[in-house]
């Protein structure tokens, strides 16, 4: 739920998001003068000069003050916990929950992981404006974007370690749209996730992994990690210039500057920073970010009755429009019984796939190819990037170490493709007309355009700036290697299109106040609905 200042903040974004959309038409308008003058190169206008004198889209940098004060709000509410008994559970995983919401934890302290993950959008990225341009989200150094939208941490903990299923052919599990966070050293993919915004260079940015050690060992919850982890953070000997370390961003080739350590200590710190991802996994498993409380999950337990629209809905979900291929509703034709996986669906089967998305060109990464003022270069080859998803994981080329060496000879097979992402929140948004970012580069701008993309994908525009773009036909994929055939020409109407949007909204938590349901009663009516199909 949104914290008290949601609304006010809601309120005033309306404004903004006012102006977003005249800043989207002039975006628009200048996207096409550029692209009108280098040819074939869509490039927005922020394309040349980016570290130079690029500023964030208008009215970006407002809502990220604002969510700035959300989470400084939200901090301070929950350090006052330290002050109450908790049990171990609960220890744990409000210490996850400070480590999520204090901003302290990156390079400039102006960016915590909530920043691009506020639990009233469904923990991915807050700002309208930003989701209505560059999808990709600023890092605590603010000219350096990631190249992918953020994606939601919600239900992440479910995922299970990365592996390869030779019968299937497929790679399960793992965290992140590329499965980099495989789960193999922590036996935890939200752990390893966890681990890896707070020294991305692009992201919260700190140079050393031993700066949140660090950081936190002088931040206001010390004591609950000491609590929970023991006294070992108190016990390091910090050099004397460990604030001027900890606070210099990355430099040229990535270069950053390392915090001088003994090899104890350094022991100490690295021990350190896997207990700060595992108190965070810890929240994330929590019921207050997977509470399975959606009208959905009443459906199911009888407890709610879908309208017509939304029964049609999931009636196509499951049929006609395929989604139930990769996002499992626990619901699969021919299934019996009623498992738990059925009682509590995550919408997901954790496996890859590439749907033939376009590029998507308002990605500032795509423009920094030059030096920023650190002599930072985020994307030397600069347009020509291709984001090749978890076949680039699996390759080796993106720098992430592959677990399991015999996994980097199916790479070419898994070019393209990202993680399915459960559709749990897939809806979620303070208020009716917040614009959220989808697919995992953020092209497309709502549940209807993603219906849409799935229903006539294979209608392409004869060039790239045709006028019909998104409504009668669409671009090239990014990659078209492996591109999954099972959707892009499903034959829905547009009535039925807004049936599955209207079903996909019923899986938005906080319609029920429980934070579990009866798993014997949901079982029970799934054993009844699947009798009653397949009479």
């Amino acid at each position: 739920m949104p914290n008290r200042k949601t609304n006010a903040i809601s309120a005033r974004s309306g404004v903004i998001v006012a102006l977003c959309a005249c800043a989207g038409l002039l975006l628009l308008g200048r996207w096409v003068l550029t692209a009108g003058a280098l040819g074939d190169d869509p490039s927005p206008y922020w394309a040349s000069g980016i570290h130079a004198d690029y500023d964030l889209p208008h009215g970006a940098r407002e809502q990220l003050e604002e969510v700035n004060e959300q989470i400084d709000e939200t901090e301070r509410d929950t350090l006052q916990l330290l002050n109450t008994e908790l049990d171990p559970i609960h220890q744990i995983q409000t210490l996850g929950k400070l480590e999520l919401f204090d901003r302290a934890l990156s390079v400039k302290k102006n960016e915590a992981c909530s920043t691009c993950h506020m639990p009233y959008t469904g923990d991915t990225g807050p700002s309208p404006v930003l989701n209505s341009t560059t999808a990709a989200y600023p890092g605590s150094v603010r000219s350096r974007f990631s190249a992918r939208k953020p994606m939601s941490y919600t239900y992440a903990t479910l995922s299970p370690v990365l592996h390869y299923n030779a019968t299937q052919h497929d790679f399960y599990g793992g965290n992140f749209w590329d499965m980099r966070a495989t789960g193999w050293r922590l036996q935890s993919p939200a752990a390893e996730q966890a681990q890896g915004p707070p020294t991305n260079p692009v992201e919260m940015g700190l140079p050393d992994s031993a700066c949140v050690a660090h950081r936190v060992s002088v931040g206001r919850y010390e004591s609950l990690f000491v609590k929970v982890w023991g006294p070992a953070i108190q016990s390091i000997h910090w050099p004397t210039d460990v604030d001027k370390i900890c606070g210099t961003p990355s430099g040229k080739d990535g270069a950053a500057p390392q915090v001088n350590l003994s090899s104890e200590d350094r022991a100490k710190v690295n021990t350190i920073y896997d207990q700060f991802a595992l108190s965070i996994a810890a929240y994330e498993a929590s019921p207050e970010v997977n509470a399975f409380s959606s009208k959905f999950d009443a459906y199911l337990a009888g407890s709610a009755t879908l309208t017509p629209s939304e029964k049609h809905g999931y009636e196509l979900f499951n049929g006609q429009a395929k989604c139930n291929t990769c996002h499992l509703s626990g619901t699969a034709s021919g299934a019996t019984g009623g498992s738990v996986a059925d009682a509590a669906p995550v919408f997901t089967d954790f496996t890859s796939s590439n749907l033939g998305v376009p590029k998507n060109p308002d990605i500032p990464y795509y423009y920094e190819d030059k030096p920023d003022k650190y002599g930072f270069v985020a994307n030397p080859v600069g347009i020509k990037f291709v984001d090749l998803g978890v076949g680039a994981f699996l390759s080796g080329a993106q720098g992430t170490p592959v677990p399991d060496k015999s996994w980097m000879q199916y790479a070419p097979a898994f070019d393209g493709k990202v993680q399915v992402p459960t559709l749990r929140n897939v809806d979620k948004r303070p208020y009716p007309g917040f614009v959220k970012a989808y697919m995992h580069n953020g092209y497309l701008k709502s549940l209807k355009e993603v219906v849409h993309f799935y229903n006539t994908r294979d209608k392409q525009c004869p060039t790239p700036n045709d006028p019909n773009v998104k409504k009668t036909c669409w671009p090239a994929p990014e990659v078209s290697a492996n591109e999954d055939t099972t959707v892009g020409n499903l034959g829905l109407s547009d009535a039925d299109e807004n049936d599955v949007v209207a079903f996909l909204k019923t899986l938005t938590d906080g319609y029920t106040s429980k934070s579990s349901v009866d798993l014997s009663s949901v079982q029970e009516n799934i054993r009844a609905r699947r009798e009653s199909q397949q009479n």
